[in-house]
């Protein structure tokens, strides 16, 4: 007797799977079939556009722009800033060495180019200004048609003949006998916008109310604290200040006198040669901080221009100068020297010989 085959089921589970599997596959390929049929149907009654002349832009790299870079402001260094000091130098802007350190002479340059080409005049170099300044559209430095403004009365005695700020270093003299215009009292004047170390501080009247200017100003964007430390001296008092800084080198340093003398015409001025002895020279300060460290000194060094003052002595004009950098030390010039100076990066000796006409 025959036995029966007994039925594998997972086989018979195959088998209805491969079943189903074929019945999909030929519906698929004939759904792919239909598309494809498609397709060419409309590919055959819509015509291909051809490429007309001039509608098609051709897009090359400029190699000269830097893609990536980071932001730079004060402080920061490399070739990227590098970069920013030739093309700046380029189109007129920068005229100091290109060393790769972002001091106030770049951010001076890149406000003046920011300010020429319509953008926010930051000192600050992100995204639009990068974009601007590396596109064939970047604005050359263009001058004022006149740096120089007309002469003003003689009654003002810091004004020079042809109209320029007067020049005080060890080179050029107070003119003998030099008295200001209408000293006041600095704490009059300025009232709260700043202690005033001496209650009996002096100034120029003009000075003093464009410095209460400013400091109002500092306040409104939340910098409160201010101190002015120094302001007029005669010339009697600057010799005083001269003598003693000369002891403290010959006592505490064990300095020769000539050697101490050198030493201090480096932060001292000569008596006869102290532009505090003009009444238009301040010296601000925060109690007890180092003020090239603090937010004041940031604000200062961006703003002083737009109230007629200059940073008399900075680091890049050094050998210029003669002095050391003071970041604290702001003289008035009035707003339409101070803001050239700014915008052409020039410490008052390099204005006087490029504009002066005497």
């Amino acid at each position: 007797m025959q036995q029966k085959r007994k039925t594998n089921p997972k086989r018979v589970i195959g088998l209805i799977l491969l079943g189903v599997m074929i019945i999909a596959a030929a519906v698929l390929g004939v759904r792919v079939a239909s598309l494809v049929d498609m397709t060419f149907v409309e590919m055959r009654t819509t015509p291909t556009p051809e490429p007309v002349a001039g509608n098609v832009m051709q897009v090359t790299p400029d190699p000269s722009v830097p893609t990536s870079a980071p932001v730079l402001r004060t402080g920061s260094q490399g070739e990227e800033v590098k970069s920013l000091q030739a093309r700046l130098q380029a189109l007129g802007y920068y005229n100091g060495e290109i060393d790769g350190q972002f001091g106030a002479g770049t951010k001076a340059a890149v406000m003046a180019f920011q300010r020429q080409n319509g953008l926010d005049a930051d000192g600050v170099v992100g995204e639009s200004t990068r974009s601007t300044l590396y596109s064939p559209s970047a604005e050359p430095y263009v001058p004022a048609e006149t740096a120089v403004p007309a002469p003003t009365s003689a009654s003002v005695p810091w004004i020079r003949a042809d109209g320029l700020p007067l020049l005080v270093n060890r080179d050029s003299l107070l003119p003998e006998g030099y008295q200001p215009a209408e000293l006041a009292l600095v704490c009059e004047v300025c009232g709260e916008a700043a202690t005033v170390k001496d209650s009996a501080m002096l100034g120029e009247r003009v000075a003093l109310e464009a410095l209460t200017a400013m400091l109002q100003a500092a306040h409104g964007d939340g910098l409160t604290v201010w101190q002015i430390s120094a302001g007029y001296r005669t010339v009697e008092k600057q010799q005083a200040l001269f003598d003693e800084q000369v002891r403290e080198y010959e006592t505490k340093n064990n300095l020769s006198h000539a050697d101490a003398v050198s030493a201090t015409r480096l932060t001292v001025a000569d008596p006869g040669a102290s532009e505090h002895h003009l009444g238009l020279a301040f010296d601000l300060t925060v109690p007890g901080a180092f003020f090239k460290d603090t937010e004041q000194a940031v604000w200062l060094a961006a703003n002083c221009w737009d109230y007629g003052f200059i940073l008399r002595y900075t680091k890049e004009k050094e050998q210029i100068t003669g002095f050391l950098a003071e970041p604290w030390h702001v003289r008035y010039v009035g707003t339409e020297h101070a803001r050239v100076m700014r915008d052409e990066g020039l410490c008052l000796e390099e204005y006087i010989s490029r504009y002066g006409r005497l």
